[in-house]
């Protein structure tokens, strides 16, 4: 008796399910259901007792239509179909068939007594896999049809195992997407659609570029994504006006047919940034409590110092300094604090102009100098003639170059020396400062961006190390980087880069592939 097989859902194009037929991927006959549609009672009955012998399951229509309509309801696992039948012919019915989900992929021989050439390349067009005579032999028969189900069982399993994955795929805790070399949408998880605020029937429709550009993300980012990125970039959208904060990386896939994919993996972060938000807004609430009642008391111990509100012995005078120093230092300790929370937050707010880098260090190195000599220490500064014009925020870069001159001094020896050099190479301006102080250790290297660390010769020096750590993301977020070198008792020389402006001038390297200069830099931290 003919086995009838039922249920297999409809998968749609990015709806993800496992609904494999039962017996997919079985070879016993006795779990096949061979479907013979064929206007032809002696050939219906020829065929089913010739299949039954060999232990197939066998369920005959006498017509096109009857054919067609069986075919949808019990998804045999193969078809002998007539070519020639009156009503719905045999060519209308593979035709129909291949375009139905649920049976694309069931073999379909074609019985015909046709041997014309251009009949044959006909049926195969309609969907046909192969073309048998009606005087064919059994055991070619059977050879045929068990050629055909096994490659239906190959299907099926790859079916089955992509089915899998799909699932898990679609079930992930993270937005992914996966898109076609061309850039069509492969496959998104129901969070990358959630976050989207997009339907899958949308989706399919859509491409990566057109789905960023709905959502304002710049062409040039749109344009690195696509060629592929190591580290993530920050994305800050507005979805159905609701502001969403997600970093996104890339990578390529190979696929089994040869050709390449590109995994999109995106994470949402706007409740991280909103809670780095309320941590920044509470430590400038903090910062700007203790700074406050703190300019009152120095603004009253100055006062005291200049004996306006009475007499004030040396000692007296000695002590008052030695308060006021120490409201200084906590001031900048509590303005470095507010930085950094600020940075960590992702909200550097840089005002950039174009400015003259040369002018600004000299101005810088014209305010620390006294300090220097107080120290001992000697400033010598080498800057080109010409103005070297750079597209920068210029009260952040005087804060970090006074950062780093400031700690040059700090961390010099006696009779020490501190040199700044700016060099335009390449569309940069490299600024180095070096110093022939203290020097520092590998191990104090590997830590120096760190904050709130400090190496252990420095810690003869007061201070919680969040200046380099600033001077770092200050210099990041103008788009540049800076490196260190150190050797323990010989100085160091810290180097950052920032971007020439348009006008900016300056001597270009010969070799255009050279990086800013940081190749010369051995043993370097970035």
């Amino acid at each position: 008796m003919a086995r009838h097989h039922s249920g297999r859902m409809h998968v749609p194009w990015l709806n993800i399910a496992v609904s494999l037929k039962k017996g997919s991927g079985m070879t016993d006959p006795k779990d096949r259901t061979i479907l013979v549609v064929d206007d032809s009672p002696p050939t219906c009955l020829y065929l089913k007792r010739l299949l039954e012998k060999r232990g197939y399951g066998v369920v005959t229509a006498a017509d096109g239509a009857i054919g067609a309509r069986l075919a949808m309801e019990l998804l045999p696992d193969l078809i002998l179909l007539d070519k020639e039948m009156p009503g719905m012919h045999g060519f209308d019915v593979s035709r129909i068939l291949r375009k139905h989900q649920d049976t694309r992929g069931i073999p379909i021989l074609m019985i015909s007594s046709e041997t014309k050439v251009s009949e044959k390349i006909r049926g195969l067009e309609m969907g046909a896999d192969d073309f048998i005579t009606k005087g064919i032999g059994a055991d070619e028969l059977h050879s045929k049809i068990a050629a055909f189900l096994r490659i239906k069982d190959l299907q099926d399993k790859l079916r089955l195992e992509s089915n899998k994955l799909n699932q898990i795929f679609r079930f992930l805790h993270e937005p992914v997407a996966i898109c076609s070399h061309d850039d069509k949408m492969l496959l998104a998880s129901q969070v990358f659609l959630n976050i989207f605020r997009m339907p899958r029937e949308v989706a399919r429709f859509k491409t990566m570029t057109e789905i960023l550009r709905t959502l304002e993300v710049p062409d040039e980012t749109i344009a690195q994504l696509r060629e592929g990125t190591q580290e993530d970039l920050r994305l800050t959208i507005s979805v159905d006006d609701e502001e969403v904060h997600l970093t996104v990386r890339t990578a390529p896939i190979q696929l089994d047919d040869g050709e390449t994919a590109r995994a999109y993996t995106f994470r949402d972060i706007t409740k991280e940034v909103a809670a780095e938000q309320m941590k920044a807004d509470f430590h400038s609430m903090i910062a700007h409590d203790l700074r406050s009642p703190m300019s009152v008391i120095q603004g009253y111990v100055s006062l005291m110092a200049t004996g306006k509100t009475g007499e004030v012995n040396e000692t007296q005078k000695e002590f008052l300094g030695s308060v006021n120093r120490k409201i200084t230092e906590m001031t900048a300790l509590l303005n470095d604090f507010l930085d950094i929370s600020k940075i960590d937050a992702g909200f550097v707010n840089l005002k950039c102009r174009e400015i003259d880098l040369g002018e600004l260090v000299n101005e810088v190195v014209a305010d620390l100098e006294p300090i220097a000599a107080g120290s001992d220490v000697s400033l010598d500064v080498a800057v080109p003639e010409e103005a070297v014009r750079v597209n920068a925020d210029p009260l952040r870069v005087t804060q970090i170059l006074r950062n780093l001159v400031s700690n040059a001094i700090k961390y010099n020896v006696e009779s020490g020396w501190i040199r700044l050099t700016i060099v335009p190479i390449n569309g940069w301006a490299q600024v180095s400062i070096s110093d022939g102080g203290i020097g520092m250790t590998p191990g104090e290297l590997a830590v120096l961006f760190e904050p709130y660390t400090r190496g252990s010769s420095q810690r003869k020096i007061r201070g919680v190390g969040l200046g380099v750590v600033i001077v770092k993301k200050l210099v990041e977020s103008h788009g540049g980087e800076v490196t260190v070198t150190s050797v323990p008792g010989k100085g160091s020389t810290f180097t950052f880069t920032i971007r020439l402006s348009q006008t900016g001038v300056g001597k270009i390297d010969d070799d255009p592939a050279r990086t800013p200069g940081f190749s010369d830099l051995q043993g370097s931290v970035k």
